[in-house]
């Protein structure tokens, strides 16, 4: 049997990737992306209704791509005189979803951020009970 599809992905190497490490919980990456560990098992290893194409991968890939992914953030490659800066969506997820700050040019990322595209793509996570 062949395997599905989504395992051909740039967000499952994504996965892969944080997952592989030696002594990596997978618990702890499910709690991260604020899923289930047992549908990070089975989506890991083909199983379950994942494996036979039946459930949808499309919230655990989003979930992948903005808690791992990475951003180019147009504030700083503007500040950096247009060379494109790239950051992790953590990065992004701190600086757009940060109280206002008091310094001017902290102000002026920060408008930025709430005016970004990336920013409802790196809202934080709601944890898996909330879902």
């Amino acid at each position: 049997m062949s395997q599905p599809a989504y395992m051909s992905t740039q967000w499952f190497a994504l996965l892969v990737a944080q997952v592989s490490p030696p002594g990596v919980v997978h618990a702890r990456i499910a709690r991260q992306l604020g899923i289930s560990a047992g549908a990070l098992s089975q989506v890991l290893n083909a199983t379950g209704l994942y494996g036979t194409g039946q459930a949808n991968t499309s919230r655990i890939a989003s979930r992948v791509i903005h808690t791992y992914g990475r951003y180019p953030c147009p504030y700083l490659t503007d500040e950096a005189g247009g060379q494109e800066q790239v950051i992790t969506a953590e990065q992004c997820r701190t600086y757009a979803h940060r109280p206002a700050p008091g310094s001017p040019r902290e102000m002026k990322h920060w408008q930025a951020c709430n005016a970004c595209l990336h920013k409802a793509a790196c809202a934080p996570l709601l944890a898996a009970k909330e879902i």
